[in-house]
């Protein structure tokens, strides 16, 4: 049996092992460890998970890739080595695949239209993973990661939760059907929401605070949130900060954010 990719699904199936290789070396998983992947499509990365010695539970929405698994992968599902589930990531809950926060890593090749709700599904569920190994488009993965200081309510949102990091370019003859641009490789480790408990910070005030900064970029950030908190608080925290008056969100870190939450 074969199959083509759907475009209503967002198919684009890899077809490069080195690509698989620098995943699972950027994953590294192991004998025993429990692996979550998004769409396996028609497994290249499957295998190479299960061939480190994982046990991996795959959930696929397309029918078709369902019966073309069972049937390359008979025997790894069989023994257990394997679970196949029918479904939509977006619709099933980490909790209904038995799988516990932090007891597990997410290795997958995801459909570009739904980067940013796998990113907050899992990110922000009480039943987190350890760690994320995703393939994204190149400039979302640059955005994440924003080395150059340039944040974005995306990178901050990721960083509120684990350490990103930009693995590697993946050049777009790398899939069938070719995509139009290049994706790349992307780390989050150290998953947990200890950003938050620490400090007893809500979660639903600090992206609040947030999304006020970012929301005319082009402004600056005291600007920006000053219907949102008291400016004379406002204006101590800057002086206490010694932070510039003239500053844009896109130049602040994740800490600066919590110290303005802080004062909200």
């Amino acid at each position: 049996m074969t199959f083509i990719a759907k475009k209503s699904l967002g198919q684009h199936f890899l077809h490069a092992p080195n690509v698989v290789g620098a995943m699972i070396h950027a994953a590294r998983t192991g004998d025993g460890d429990v692996v979550l992947e998004i769409g396996p499509g028609k497994g290249i990365l499957t295998k190479g998970l299960l061939s480190t010695g994982a046990k991996v539970i795959a959930i696929e929405k397309d029918e078709r890739a369902v019966e073309y698994l069972q049937g390359i992968f008979e025997a790894e599902i069989a023994s257990g080595s394997l679970r196949l589930v029918r479904g939509d990531t977006l619709d099933t809950k980490p909790e209904d695949l038995g799988l516990k926060s932090r007891k597990y890593t997410i290795v997958a090749n995801i459909p570009y239209y739904i980067t940013g709700e796998i990113l907050r599904k899992f990110l922000t569920n009480e039943s987190n993973p350890t760690k994320m190994v995703l393939l994204v488009q190149r400039e979302v993965a640059k955005r994440i990661v924003a080395a150059n200081g340039k944040e974005s309510i995306l990178s901050i949102s990721v960083k509120a939760y684990g350490t990103p990091t930009y693995i590697d370019t993946v050049p777009k003859r790398s899939f069938r059907p070719i995509p139009k641009v290049d994706s790349a490789i992307i780390l989050i480790d150290k998953i947990s929401k200890e950003f938050f408990d620490v400090d007893k910070l809500s979660e639903k005030t600090f992206f609040e605070v947030v999304k006020a900064g970012f929301a005319h970029k082009r402004k600056v950030l005291r600007g920006n949130l000053k219907n949102l908190i008291d400016e004379q608080a406002l204006e101590k925290l800057w002086v206490d900060c010694g932070w510039p008056v003239d500053a844009r969100p896109e130049t602040f870190s994740i800490e600066q954010w919590k110290e303005i939450t802080k004062i909200y």
